[in-house]
């Protein structure tokens, strides 16, 4: 029995249903030329969050605001605050935590090179649990930091997705 005509039915029904409901490829983001140099704001020089929303803005195709841009003349994304917080979600029989929830929340803002905001205030929380093996404190150490780092990571392409979403709204 051949099954290679009801495959390709299959295969054309399900591109059929897949292109009915609206889905696309949301495609590359780019920054509109017209906002002209980007710089990043943030408390912390060295904050890899801002090293990490510098890069994503730079594959964006925006241009990195220099110093002659600092006051004047450069949109800004200004990372207003950053936070992490920690709980234990669970605990074993000696009363030490073996899993922890981490949120990392981060507000941030968006304005033009006038001064007027394009994106006023916004947060963004991501939340992420891991284990903790208190026999392996090093490795858990390790894996936190990892855990961190993702998040940082995570947290800069989400702020760059709803930057592409204001962005395609206003142009």
């Amino acid at each position: 029995m051949n099954h290679r005509p009801r495959s390709i039915a299959f295969a054309c029904l399900c591109l059929l249903v897949l292109a009915g409901c609206g889905f696309h490829p949301r495609g590359e983001l780019r920054v509109p030329a017209d906002i002209g140099p980007v710089r990043i704001v943030s408390g912390d020089p060295y904050s890899p969050l801002a090293l990490a929303l510098s890069r994503a803005l730079t594959r964006a195709h925006a241009a990195p605001a220099d110093a002659s841009d600092a006051g004047a003349g450069a949109a800004s994304l200004h990372i207003v605050s950053e936070a992490w917080n920690q709980q234990p979600l669970s605990i074993d029989v000696h009363a030490q935590a073996t899993e922890y929830d981490v949120t990392y929340v981060v507000k941030y803002e968006f304005t033009a090179a006038d001064g007027k905001p394009i994106a006023p205030v916004r947060e963004v929380r991501i939340e992420r649990n891991f284990s903790y093996n208190a026999s392996n404190a090093l490795g858990s150490a390790q894996e936190q930091q990892t855990i961190r780092e993702e998040m940082q990571r995570d947290m800069a392409a989400a702020i760059m997705r709803q930057l592409d979403i204001i962005l395609r709204k206003l142009h």
